[in-house]
């Protein structure tokens, strides 16, 4: 199975400097590894979900994190499908995405549904222990 790319210089380091800090069963959780793939994706977006996100206790507000002005359509694409990824509690859709999103961004939208799909196995494990 082919493994999950990471998409910017720094995605990988913001990345892991999460899911380390993250309790071992939830590091194994393709909903929040998934999560945290996506919001990592982008400072921009990183910026808005560590006012929302608590990697000591897995702790995540979505509704308030949903409730953000959002500064752009494919920010607020993003920001939906992160919250979907994590709990489906809101929804986003496919021509959704693909009329927001740029190119970047819809390769790391994808790398995020397949973690989600696949589970965290396709994870390169070797750098993440």
């Amino acid at each position: 199975m082919q493994t999950i790319q990471f998409m910017q210089e720094g995605h990988e380091r913001r990345f892991d400097l999460l899911w380390r800090r993250l309790k071992p069963k939830q590091r194994e959780d393709a909903a929040m590894v998934s999560m945290l793939y996506l919001a990592t994706g982008q400072p921009e977006v990183l910026e808005r979900f560590s006012d929302y996100f608590f990697p000591d206790s897995g702790e995540f507000f979505d509704r308030e994190f949903l409730a953000e002005p959002y500064p752009s359509p494919a920010l607020e694409a993003i920001i939906h499908l992160i919250v979907q990824l994590y709990n489906g509690r809101t929804t986003i859709t496919i021509i959704e995405l693909i009329e927001r999103l740029d190119e970047q961004q819809m390769s790391l939208v994808l790398e995020a549904i397949k973690l989600r799909a696949y589970g965290c196995q396709m994870l390169q494990k070797g750098a993440k222990s």
